[in-house]
C-alpha cells in the first residue's frame, strides 16, 4: 500500500492568508463608520502577492545597495525604522530606542562607534581600507588617487 502524501503549499507574505472575505471600514456621509464584507476573486488576491512580492524585492535591493555603497550598518533584515535611524545618525541625528530625536553634540565620522558596536562585523573591510588609506596618507603625505 502506498501511503500518500498531501503536501499543502503555504504561500509566505501574502497580504491576506485566509480565504474569507475581507472586511472594509468606510466612513459614510454622515462622518459614520460603515464595515461591510467583501469577496475578493482568485485573480485579484494573487495580484496582490505579486505586488509585495515585488514590493519586498525592491526593499532588499535598496537595503543591499545600502549596505554595499552606501557603508550603513544595517542587519540582514532590516526595516525602514532602522534605515531612518541610520541616516539620522549620518546627518548628526541622535535617535533613542522610544523615537526621540536630539542633535548630537559633536558629529563623528561614518565609521560610528555605536554602529560599531551594534554589528562588529559589518563593513570590516572598509574600516581596514580606509585605516590603511590614512597611514599611507600620513607617511608619505601624498594623494591616494583611485
Amino acid at each position: 500500500m502506498e501511503e500518500e502524501r498531501v503536501e499543502t503549499v503555504k504561500r509566505r507574505g501574502c497580504i491576506k492568508d485566509t480565504r474569507g472575505p475581507w472586511i472594509v471600514r468606510r466612513r459614510g456621509r454622515g462622518g459614520k463608520m460603515t464595515v461591510s464584507l467583501r469577496r475578493p476573486t482568485e485573480r485579484e488576491r494573487e495580484n496582490n502577492c505579486e505586488r509585495e512580492r515585488r514590493r519586498r524585492m525592491v526593499t532588499a535591493r535598496i537595503f543591499a545597495g545600502l549596505r554595499a555603497h552606501g557603508n550603513y550598518c544595517l542587519p540582514k533584515h532590516a526595516d525602514q525604522n532602522e534605515v531612518l535611524k541610520a541616516l539620522c545618525e549620518e546627518a548628526g541625528w541622535h535617535v533613542e530606542e522610544d523615537g526621540t530625536v536630539y542633535r548630537k553634540t559633536s558629529i563623528e565620522g561614518p565609521s560610528n562607534t555605536n554602529c560599531n558596536n551594534l554589528y562588529p562585523d559589518c563593513h570590516a573591510e572598509t574600516r581596514k581600507e580606509t585605516e590603511e588609506d590614512e597611514l599611507s596618507l600620513n607617511l608619505t603625505l601624498s594623494f591616494k588617487y583611485m
